[in-house]
């Protein structure tokens, strides 16, 4: 079901775009070239599209070679679209041209996961090759360290559904189908991070980095603001105040500051709450922020705020992917607003809940710990 919710969600975004329909239909022809029941369910809600082109791209799917049952299912799509009021223009048979068409291959597809707290995700690549099976790369990609992992073979189409759904189970998050140019975009990026790291490159990348660089375009930004635009978010305030609640939901959960970076700055807190001098609650309060504010200033300068800055813009593409559209403007918000000098009155409400998470992350585990200590020590 995600598989098809994910596919549906893809060709929203192309219409939304104004991608050419014969993009839209080449995507769709394998699914319909399977004769499946998950091609019978894709035609389904194509029909509860309400958009004149969706007809266009039903037609030109019943010219196709197709099972039966699924031509009679893209027929009533047609029909149920017809009755809503939608017009449907009708696509006119080419005159001219050979009866026999020469193969072409289906189209590449790129998945990809979201960012952990180390800055690292996992990517997917297939190519089709005419006659053959499939050229599938997948590897763990990293914002400061460059291609971490990388793998790849040919595969059966078959098998690949198989194993697309064996990576599915053994990930926390889900992939969500990714425009596959960026995607090759995203590990030839990784690999020129690697060397410009001074490591020496993944040799299994360098024997498929031609299947990548054969798929990669080049991208000046995030497709994040292809989804969603930039001069909606900015300035808005309510947007942006969300921001530090991402942190509390699953995608986001496991995000903090490393120990080593966090550590100095948890102690102060933990010495200001077990000071021997008498300070109110008030004055602990503001104690408590201004250490908070200083940790903020250390540990972000302008190259870390563009790290983050690029990380809750993928976040906010993955979050769009995954059809949640309130928490990716929510993400891409907060990215915008690293783009400008840090404000001290107003921090970015992300990063500022990511300190403060950060810290009472360790001072918990040492409250836990000390707990234990004395509990031991009582004990007979």
């Amino acid at each position: 079901m995600e598989e098809i919710q994910s596919l549906i969600e893809k060709v929203k975004s192309d219409l939304k775009e104004e991608r050419p329909e014969g993009e839209i239909v080449q995507s769709l022809l394998p699914i319909m070239e399977e004769g499946s029941e998950m091609a019978g369910q894709v035609v389904e809600e194509l029909g509860n599209i309400s958009h004149p082109l969706v007809g266009r791209v039903l037609q030109h799917l019943l010219e196709n070679p197709c099972d039966k049952k699924i031509r009679k299912m893209i027929k009533r799509s047609l029909y149920r679209m017809k009755s809503k009021g939608i017009a449907v223009e009708e696509v006119l048979p080419e005159k001219e041209g050979p009866v026999f068409r020469p193969l072409q291959a289906e189209p590449p597809r790129g998945f990809g996961g979201p960012f952990d707290f180390l800055g690292r995700r996992f990517l997917m690549l297939n190519v089709p090759h005419i006659r053959r099976g499939l050229t599938v790369m997948q590897g763990i990609v990293g914002d400061m360290e460059g291609l971490v992992d990388f793998s790849g073979g040919e595969m059966p189409r078959k098998r690949f559904k198989e194993f697309f759904e064996e990576v599915q189970r053994g990930g926390p998050f889900p992939l969500m189908e990714m425009e596959p140019s960026y995607v090759g975009f995203l590990f030839a990026e990784a690999n020129r991070l690697t060397l410009d790291e001074g490591r020496t490159p993944l040799q299994e990348y360098l024997r498929l980095k031609k299947e990548v660089e054969g798929i990669k375009k080049e991208y000046e930004k995030s497709p994040a603001y292809s989804c969603i635009q930039e001069d909606e978010i900015e300035g808005n305030d309510r947007l942006l105040g969300k921001g530090g609640d991402l942190l509390k939901t699953d995608l986001f959960d496991a995000w903090r500051i490393k120990e080593e970076e966090i550590r100095p700055y948890a102690d102060e807190v933990w010495e200001a709450e077990e000071s021997k001098l008498i300070l109110n609650q008030a004055q602990k309060e503001a104690r408590f922020q201004e250490i908070y504010q200083r940790a903020l200033s250390d540990l972000f300068p302008e190259e870390k705020r563009i790290l983050y800055r690029r990380r809750m813009e993928e976040m906010a593409y993955y979050l769009f992917r995954s059809g949640k559209e309130e928490e990716a403007r929510v993400s891409l918000a907060v990215a915008v607003d690293l783009k400008k000098v840090p404000n001290v009155i107003q921090p970015n409400p992300f990063l500022f809940q990511l300190v403060v998470k950060s810290i009472f992350g360790l001072l918990s585990e040492a409250y836990e710990k000390k707990k234990q200590e004395f509990s031991l020590i009582r004990k007979p």
